[in-house]
């Protein structure tokens, strides 16, 4: 009897603290959504002291230290989330974007093409993955990925992809199809492409 109403404490101690748990979370993430980054932060630290395994809580905490310009401690947040869940599919595409922030663009290389793995159609990873690309001097193969990035992509978030594919022309003196992009990325409002145009077409 005595073990039966110890079990039953523990049980009902452990509810408890997952409830408080969930209840700072929840909190956390209304702060995150209002932009209130550090308020946030402070609360899913709570929340992890209570229940260190909170798969969830480090993937937004790992977006919420990005939002604060803490690259080094996203990508370790996302890592804890990768090693809790194998299947933490958007942490690899959002652990990309803070190794670029930290200049580690083959680690960078690798989250995205995992990104893509799992799922194929994400057009956000493609520009990204484009983006490293062309950093790393693989300018046919940063077309090919802005290609699919247009391909997966909604018309109204096309202009800089189409911008970053005409560099990648440019880069390999296809001159003719850079201005081509830059035409289009201005005529879908990228001011940016303006200048190239003045720059380089006639």
């Amino acid at each position: 009897m005595k073990l039966f109403l110890l079990f039953t404490l523990l049980t009902m101690s452990c509810l408890i603290y997952s409830q408080s748990a969930e209840e700072i979370y929840i909190r956390g993430f209304a702060k995150k959504e209002a932009q209130d980054y550090l308020g946030a932060l402070s609360d899913f630290n709570a929340a992890l002291e209570i229940n260190p395994s909170y798969v969830q809580i480090y993937y937004l905490r790992g977006i919420t230290k990005y939002k604060l310009d803490d690259f080094n401690g996203a990508i370790n947040d996302f890592n804890t989330a990768i090693k809790l869940s194998k299947v933490s599919k958007q942490s690899y595409y959002l652990r990309g974007l803070a190794k670029c922030k930290v200049e580690d663009y083959e680690g960078a290389l690798f989250d995205f093409d995992t990104a893509i793995k799992f799922y194929p159609a994400n057009g956000g990873a493609y520009y990204n993955r484009g983006l490293v690309k062309v950093y790393l001097k693989d300018f046919k193969g940063a077309i090919v990925d802005y290609d699919k990035a247009i391909k997966y992509s909604k018309q109204n978030t096309r202009g800089p992809i189409y911008s970053a594919r005409g560099i990648a022309k440019e880069e390999i003196a296809n001159l003719e199809g850079a201005c081509s992009d830059w035409q289009k990325a201005v005529e879908l409002g990228d001011l940016q492409s303006e200048e190239l145009l003045t720059k380089y077409c006639k």
